[in-house]
């Protein structure tokens, strides 16, 4: 998920920053350190690709201002991110959270489920590289521990790493309970109360309006959201 390139702009830039200026940072500034600009620019695609780079994506635009305010949560956000806009990542998951917490998990393993998600469509060089890349992005994010035996570990989310998860799902239609029980809260947390609490207290900060009383959940994140993006979230024209 280019951690370490991603923190540099976040230090670099300011959450406001558009496109034009990340690509100035990266190309111009060379801020990633890239001995040439034909490595720069595949820095910037990557990254395009995997982020955005842009505040007019709600998604991205809250990674900012979040990370801002606890860049110990970067690596799960950027996780959470990352698997909203890559299918690879997506698909590695599905062998992630099937197993046990200190279960050995081997990249011929991870070669092999990414082979039958994607039948024929990488070649063995490109399977190997892409198993690693993926186990390397669970690392970071908790979901594995080890250097080169990986085995399954649970993420310690703080509370924005949960509300961010929480809010790229609310972004894809998920509400109450289906939001809390689904792929985005396995992301950060082993235990929906993880994330209700956590969603309690940003709701007391004011990111959103959440309640969790009489077998009901209700979450909202519109205080984080522009007009725009309210009307759609809510259907309104």
């Amino acid at each position: 998920m280019m951690l370490p390139e991603l923190t540099a702009l976040a230090a670099h830039l300011p959450p406001t920053a558009d496109l034009e200026a990340y690509s100035n940072a990266i190309l111009i500034d060379n801020v990633l350190g890239k001995p040439t600009f034909a490595s720069r620019d595949k820095s910037l695609r990557h990254l395009t690709q995997l982020y955005g780079l842009s505040p007019r994506l709600a998604l991205f635009r809250i990674l900012r201002v979040f990370a801002g305010e606890d860049p110990y949560s970067l690596p799960l956000m950027a996780m959470t991110c990352a698997f909203c806009r890559d299918e690879q990542l997506r698909a590695s998951f599905k062998l992630i959270s099937q197993l046990r917490p200190g279960q050995v998990l081997t990249r011929q393993r991870m070669e092999e489920h990414l082979d039958r998600c994607f039948t024929s469509r990488f070649s063995p060089a490109t399977k190997k590289s892409l198993a690693q890349n993926v186990d390397t992005t669970w690392t970071k994010a908790g979901h594995l521990s080890g250097r080169n035996k990986k085995l399954r570990s649970i993420p310690q989310p703080r509370m924005l790493a949960s509300t961010y998860a929480m809010f790229a799902g609310f972004l894809l239609g998920l509400r109450g309970d289906l939001l809390i029980n689904s792929v985005f809260g396995q992301l950060v947390a082993s235990d929906s109360s993880i994330l209700t609490s956590h969603l309690s207290e940003a709701s007391a900060r004011g990111y959103l309006r959440f309640r969790h009383a009489g077998g009901v959940t209700e979450v909202d994140f519109s205080p984080l959201l522009n007009n725009q993006e309210r009307r759609l979230v809510h259907g309104s024209h």
